[in-house]
C-alpha cells in the first residue's frame, strides 16, 4: 500500500503515527513504500541500500523472487496456525535447519529478543536442576545488546544506558564482562555461573567484532 494509494501526504502518515502509536524507535524521515533486492524506495521513488536487513533477521532482500512466491503459495492454503496442529512446512523447515547446522533440535521464535529469553530460560532451567538452586548466573558483554523483554533487556551489557534506565531492577542473575576480554570474563566466573552470552558482532555498541573466543571458559569452569 502506497500514498497514491489512500489519497494521503506524507505528514498526514506521519500525524497518524504520532497521534495513534507509541513512540518506541526514533523513526527516520522516510516512508518505506516498496523494497526489491538490497534496496528501499521512498515515497518520491528514491532508493536507499538497505544495511538494516530487518534489524539483522532477514537477510533475503526485500521482495525476494522465491521468497515472495513461497509466501503466495502457502497464503492460498493457510497464512496463520497455532502450535497445536503440525504442519508440513514447519516440519521440513526443521529438519532442514537441523541438517544443515548441526542441531538436534530447535524450536521457532518471532524475534532475536523471544530467542535470547528462551536461551536464559534453557540455562538457568539446566543450572537448577543439575547443579542446584543458585546455579543460574549467566554472563553477558558490556556494551552488548540482548533484545527490549524484560529478560534480554537485564542480559543487555548497558545498565547505565536508556536500553535499561527507567524500569526498575532489573532481573537478578546477569553478570558484565569487558568485551574481547578473556580475562574479564574468566575472572567474572563464580562458583553459580551456568553460561556465558556472547554477541559475533557488538551492534548497538558500536560494531565490534569478536576476536576472542570464550565459550570454553564457561564450559570448563561452570560445572
Amino acid at each position: 500500500m502506497r500514498l497514491r494509494d489512500v489519497g494521503l501526504t506524507k505528514e498526514d502518515i506521519k500525524a497518524k503515527v504520532d497521534k495513534y502509536m507509541i513512540e518506541t524507535y526514533e523513526r527516520f524521515d522516510m516512508i518505506a513504500e516498496r523494497g526489491k533486492g538490497m534496496y528501499v524506495y521512498d515515497e518520491n521513488g528514491t532508493p536507499y541500500l538497505d544495511f538494516y536487513a530487518g534489524i539483522a533477521v532477514n537477510s533475503a532482500g526485500s521482495c525476494n523472487d522465491k521468497v515472495v512466491l513461497a509466501v503466495i503459495d502457502q497464503c492460498m492454503d493457510i497464512m496463520q496456525t497455532f502450535n497445536y496442529p503440525y504442519t508440513v512446512p514447519q516440519a521440513l523447515l526443521a529438519e532442514k535447519i537441523c541438517t544443515t547446522i548441526g542441531m538436534d533440535k530447535i524450536f521457532f521464535q518471532n524475534s532475536g529478543a523471544e530467542a535470547n529469553e528462551a536461551m536464559i530460560k534453557m540455562a538457568r532451567k539446566y543450572g537448577v536442576e543439575h547443579f542446584g538452586p543458585n546455579k543460574y548466573e549467566i554472563i553477558t558483554a558490556k556494551e552488548s545488546f540482548h533484545g527490549r523483554t524484560f529478560g534480554s533487556m537485564s542480559a543487555t551489557g548497558q545498565p547505565d544506558n536508556a536500553c535499561q534506565l527507567g524500569f526498575g531492577a532489573m532481573t537478578p542473575g546477569f553478570r558484565y564482562a569487558e568485551f574481547n576480554n578473556l580475562k574479564a570474563f574468566e575472572d567474572a566466573i563464580t562458583e553459580n555461573t551456568i553460561g556465558i552470552m556472547v554477541e559475533p558482532v557488538q551492534g548497538e555498541g558500536g560494531v565490534h567484532p569478536t576476536t576472542n573466543c570464550v565459550s570454553g571458559i564457561g564450559r570448563n569452569r561452570s560445572k
